[in-house]
């Protein structure tokens, strides 16, 4: 027996008839009516009633919603977590889109040995040196580039929260500067000569032992900043752990031909066994003139705003907001189960530059009405491939990487959007945003780890199939 076509409630939808025995790839929804009988979760083939042990109570129909309303728009955050960072950011660019983006990195510098170095009693000071090895580059590398390194004057603290809007004061005249060209999309190493001043200053402190303690080197330095010149054109990134060295070089004896060193690392071990890196980026962007010129933080700029087009960015905290305001109008008809749920972000290429590129992969964080990112337990609420579709710990967290034969990021909301349907889960929007790798929730990770380590940045297109909700549902009649 075939049962008759149950109507949908989207304005065009593609109806497939299908038996009783009809295949249910996900759990129905616990709300539905008494007397329906409540389907097997996530089946992994279609079986008949006899073989699953259960009989038909009324008749069940599967569909097809290609037209389910998508509405977005561009979130900024009210502030991005910088601190701890994996990647330290230096630089500047000017984006058509997005302004001009300025990166600074404020950090400590800690003893890298375990155990004290000895001086001898003829050691002299030779010169003060720091290294930046950096991987990551964003923006016009075919300019020189500048970078300056200023002597903090305020303290650091690992107990207090930086942000990308936070400050911390230096002194303006530079301990050193180099003027260099970095290579695109590789890595390199900057090395740049600091006061000697400075550097004897260290060398008095280190040439004792005793001294060669955080506490003792934080009280001579307190720690530098990496400040862009004024007329660079790209943004570089330099490892949090084992990117920044500053070295105090010294002879033993007058007749030693080759310095010896003393490192300074930017990062801390811990006691626990893990790196804390010692600092965090200041990152800002001057706006004016761009189509996100008015934009204020946790007050959405819908997309017809802005021509359709709705934004991603990644220090700066600029997020695309999904929402899907009529999903409960799948129920319309009778209890709903979503069997699938895919969404497809396509990117419009054309805003893209030399230098200026996609992200590598985008997550979903979960968001309502305020427009904050969810968190529970400090974590923030990444959609995830769990089987019930609302885990709140940060595991299988679902990462789209971009797919570059399609041009476009995929994510599979079957069992976000069923917990949502069904009322377990009160999260019922969505802000779209960049990470850069697709360890995130592994080993307690947080997201912003991840936020604030680059400045990549995507334009969502403005075509209706640029942001596509296809979904595949069964009613039960009763």
């Amino acid at each position: 027996m075939i049962h008759p076509n149950v109507s949908t409630l989207s304005k065009k939808s593609t109806i497939f008839q299908k038996r009783t025995t009809t295949c249910i790839t996900t759990w129905l929804a616990k709300s539905f009516a008494l007397g329906v009988v409540l389907l097997t979760t996530l089946l992994a083939s279609c079986d008949p009633p006899k073989d699953i042990g259960l009989t038909p109570l009324s008749p069940v129909g599967t569909y097809y919603t290609d037209t389910l309303t998508v509405r977005t728009s561009t979130v900024l955050a009210d502030s991005v977590r910088t601190g701890n960072p994996d990647i330290f950011l230096v630089g500047k660019y000017k984006d058509p889109l997005f302004g001009e983006v300025t990166a600074s990195s404020h950090f400590w510098v800690n003893t890298a040995s375990a155990t004290p170095v000895e001086f001898t009693g003829a050691a002299r000071y030779d010169s003060l040196v720091l290294l930046m090895a950096y991987g990551y580059t964003y923006g016009d590398t075919l300019p020189a580039q500048t970078i300056a390194v200023h002597r903090l004057t305020e303290d650091l603290s690992r107990t207090t929260t930086y942000y990308n809007t936070s400050r911390v004061a230096y002194e303006s005249t530079p301990l050193g500067e180099k003027t260099f060209n970095a290579r695109p999309f590789a890595e390199g190493t900057v090395r740049m000569r600091l006061s000697n001043d400075l550097g004897r200053e260290l060398f008095t402190l280190l040439s004792t032992s005793s001294n060669q303690t955080n506490d003792k080197i934080h009280g001579v330095l307190k720690g530098l900043a990496l400040v862009p010149g004024q007329n660079n054109t790209a943004i570089l990134g330099i490892p949090g752990t084992k990117g920044l060295l500053l070295q105090v070089y010294y002879h033993n004896t007058s007749a030693d031909s080759v310095a010896k060193a003393y490192s300074l690392e930017a990062n801390l071990p811990l006691a626990t066994g893990g790196t804390y890196r010692a600092g965090f980026n200041r990152v800002t962007a001057d706006r004016t003139g761009t189509p996100l010129a008015g934009i204020k933080p946790l007050q959405p700029i819908p997309a017809a705003s802005t021509n359709g087009y709705t934004y991603v960015q990644d220090a700066l905290g600029i997020m695309t907001k999904i929402e899907i305001p009529y999903l409960n109008s799948l129920k319309g008809n009778g209890p709903t189960a979503i069997n699938r749920a895919q969404l497809t972000i396509k990117p419009d290429l054309s805003f893209n530059q030399p230098g200026i590129t996609l992200p590598i992969n985008l997550v979903l964080l979960e968001t309502d009405f305020t427009n904050q990112i969810k968190r529970n337990a400090g974590f923030e609420l990444v959609v995830n491939s769990d089987e019930f579709g609302y885990n709140t710990s940060p595991v299988a967290p679902y990462v789209a990487p971009y797919n570059t034969v399609s041009k476009d990021f995929t994510f599979y909301l079957t069992t976000q959007l069923q917990a949502i349907l069904t009322g377990n889960k009160k999260n019922n929007s969505f802000l779209l945003t960049p990470v850069y790798t697709q360890s995130l929730g592994q080993a307690g990770t947080r997201f912003e780890s991840q936020l604030n380590n680059r400045i990549s940045r995507m334009v969502v297109g403005n075509k209706p199939e640029d942001v596509k909700l296809i979904v595949f549902y069964t009613v039960a009649r009763e």
